[in-house]
């Protein structure tokens, strides 16, 4: 059985996580909690010497255990290998030779793009909160308070972000679409979506706040109601709880 490693918390772990769950592909969830160090030790980095999560080891077929982490590099792997052509399809037809060249742009603009909702949004604020609760771990220095030029940074930097994922990914030279690639999800709108939906989830800041941001909006509420969403992101919606009642 496939064994992955990970937390909950983590945004990308979650996009892995709902994959499995909506293709109901059993596999063995294997807590890894950043916060506490655990992909830090020397266990785990022999194993994986990124020290990433998500982390999976699976056998793809020649009886070998392949130890691999990235969510991106994970879910390509899983369809590849299940064939779960629906999000990400992997027959020559041109048609579907589009679809993936456009899922894997998605995936090359992530990290420097919509990851950076949570680097310069979420962390700061997690950060602060897990301090607070007596978690403090290196370099987890910040505030839990937010004084008002500290809003107006953060909300300047989410309309920033999301902007540019709207613009460049559901409303574009291309047209308009309802997902990422098309009319369909696929696996690149799964990545994309635990770091822009934690802002309401975590920070109760509505997207509704700038008009101009509805296409992003709605794209965020047809997410929402995929199968297996209010599981696979519960403990965002309990850190949300927790870190609005401390402010």
């Amino acid at each position: 059985m496939l064994k992955l490693y990970g937390h909950y918390g983590s945004q990308p772990f979650r996009s892995v996580a709902w994959l499995l769950k909506m293709k109901k592909e059993p596999f063995e969830f294997i807590t890894i909690n950043p916060i506490k160090g655990d992909n830090r030790t020397t266990d785990y980095r022999a194993k994986f010497p990124l020290g990433l999560i998500p982390a999976i080891e699976d056998d793809p077929g020649d009886g070998k255990t392949l130890a691999m982490s990235e969510a991106s590099a994970i879910m390509v792997y899983l369809c590849e290998k299940h064939k779960w052509n629906e999000w990400y399809p992997l027959s020559n037809d041109p048609s579907n030779i589009r679809q993936r060249a456009l899922i894997n742009e998605y995936f090359s603009h992530h990290n420097e793009s919509t990851r950076l909702m949570t680097r310069k949004v979420i962390h700061p604020g997690l950060s602060g909160l897990f301090a607070a609760e007596g978690n403090l771990s290196p370099g987890m220095t910040h505030s839990l308070s937010r004084s008002p030029d500290d809003l107006i940074k953060l909300k300047s930097t989410i309309r920033d972000v999301g902007k540019r994922f709207q613009h460049k990914f559901l409303v574009n030279a291309r047209g308009r679409s309802k997902f990422i690639v098309g009319d369909e999800p696929t696996i690149a709108d799964l990545l994309a979506y635990p770091d822009l939906a934690q802002i309401p989830q975590i920070l109760g800041i509505d997207y509704s706040e700038w008009p101009e941001l509805e296409e992003l909006r709605q794209w965020l509420d047809r997410m929402a109601k995929l199968p297996y969403h209010d599981d696979v992101h519960r403990t965002a919606t309990k850190l949300g709880k927790l870190y609005q009642s401390k402010l």
